[in-house]
């Protein structure tokens, strides 16, 4: 399982320069827009994902690894593992390079942490969708249907952070200005909505011919 994970990291090492480009360009905005700071985020861990699934089709990476002494339940599970180390490095990536530096050379910023936790709900949201389909169909319908899905997740991303910004819009939608509740409460769905899709995609995984 280590070495499946490891291998995802490897694979992607030439590109870390490059996931440096977008926050390092936030990092001498004058302030910290939520949506600046959730699209930044976003946009790594988005990034990583397609890398990751471009890199695996084009080597034929899984052919490979079902030749080798691994079980599709492992491939798929340390594939959801690795997504999830990918969301976390994204987060570092936009602390470092992109909150701090703004934080450090400014006065009075205030940093909208919100936004952060809207970047990863989404980037969940879109691992939720494109894994199963990885591992259920082939090259041409994983490329069509994840940018079918990005639209739609990039604009329900802004008008999150439209939401989280003003109480009246959260009192609206969710019937409650409590922030911390609304968070746990989407972190809840998140966590359980991955967990469901990593079965789909094990059980598809073991249905599909290579």
């Amino acid at each position: 399982m280590q070495q499946l994970i490891l291998k995802e990291f490897f694979l992607q090492r030439k590109m870390f320069l490059i996931y440096l480009i977008l926050p390092i360009y936030g990092a001498f905005q004058n302030s910290i827009e939520p949506f600046q700071m959730a699209y930044v985020c976003f946009a790594i861990c988005l990034l990583m994902i397609s890398i990751s699934l471009s890199n695996e089709e084009k080597n034929s990476t899984e052919k490979i690894l079902v030749s080798l002494p691994f079980t599709r339940k492992d491939i798929v599970i340390a594939k959801y593992i690795s997504t999830l180390f990918f969301m976390a490095f994204s987060l570092i990536i936009t602390f470092v390079f992109f909150v701090l530096p703004v934080f450090v050379l400014k006065e009075n910023i205030n940093i909208p942490w919100y936004a952060a936790f809207i970047a990863i709900f989404f980037s969940v949201l879109y691992a939720v969708m494109i894994l199963p389909i990885k591992y259920s169909e082939d090259k041409r319908t994983v490329t069509m249907l994840g940018l079918v899905m990005l639209f739609p997740i990039i604009g329900l991303l802004g008008f999150m952070c439209n939401i989280f910004t003003d109480e009246r819009f959260m009192l609206m939608i969710f019937r409650t200005s409590d922030m911390l509740l609304v968070i746990s409460i989407l972190s809840i769905g998140a966590c359980v909505s991955y967990l469901a899709s990593m079965f789909i995609a094990i059980v598809s995984f073991k249905k599909k011919e290579l």
